[in-house]
């Protein structure tokens, strides 16, 4: 299997890309326009804005038959290919399989991850970051699933960008499961989640994207409640919900 790491950033340097001993796709919203295609490595520089568009990028332009979604502040596990490509000889049926984040100093980065490997659910990716996330890039190709570019940095929506890519894969009748191996460390973040007007604008957008009117939408209003009831709110319940209504209303 040929393996590949595609990173997503707005740095503009090429030289702190080339260390790693794994093929590396980088797409850079730096600016500039500049292209490097050596063995192993790959940078691409466009003046366009958006996490979202970054990974659509990363994509298209993709070698590997086994990909890995990263940002410029992750830094991976020594043996991260071999251990990627091994989860997914272990299980040929899976077309995409999240990981565990650690951080630094050895801390499990969520207190939500499992101990044991299961395939996931309508309801567990929401608990899914994009840098957990590698697939089969011939499943998803086959299928034409990218990410939606109205959502995550940069986009209409600042968030959401990898559920909906992992709902559109089981939509698509994809197998999606969980490993609990370690593959890249990230740092705690020091502050929490902004849970301002924009955030419940965006929440409710998710759930109209994810499920429209489907039978699924009760799941979304379970999630949506409980949200609502967050006591870290920077605005009352009323304006959350009001947010929340006018993202799920919202034209995109």
């Amino acid at each position: 299997m040929v393996f590949q790491v595609l990173i997503s950033t707005l740095s503009t340097s090429i030289e702190r890309f080339r260390q790693y001993s794994f093929p590396v796709l980088v797409i850079s919203q730096g600016g500039g326009s500049r292209r490097v295609e050596d063995y192993k490595f790959s940078f691409f520089e466009f003046k366009e804005r958006g996490l979202s568009k970054s990974r659509n990028r990363a994509l298209d332009k993709a070698q590997g038959e086994i990909i890995l979604f990263a940002d410029d502040d992750v830094s991976f596990v020594d043996d991260l290919e071999s251990k990627i490509i091994r989860a997914f000889e272990q299980y040929p049926d899976a077309d995409v399989i999240t990981f565990r984040v650690q951080t630094p100093d050895g801390l499990a980065y969520k207190s939500s991850y499992s101990d044991t490997k299961f395939t996931h659910t309508r309801s567990s990716i929401y608990k899914v970051s994009s840098v957990e996330i590698a697939v089969r890039s011939s499943s998803v190709k086959k299928h034409s699933i990218r990410f939606d570019e109205n959502f995550g940095l940069g986009a209409q929506f600042k968030s959401g960008e990898e559920v909906i890519f992992l709902n559109d894969c089981l939509d698509a009748g994809l197998k999606v499961i969980y490993v609990p191996e370690v593959i890249v460390f990230h740092p705690l973040e020091s502050s929490g989640k902004v849970l301002d007007a924009s955030y419940f604008r965006s929440k409710g957008a998710i759930i109209k994207r994810l499920y429209g009117f489907s039978p699924f939408l009760g799941l979304g209003i379970l999630f949506i409640g409980k949200q609502l009831l967050k006591s870290q709110k920077t605005v009352s319940f009323a304006e959350a919900l009001k947010e929340t209504m006018k993202g799920f209303y919202a034209k995109f």
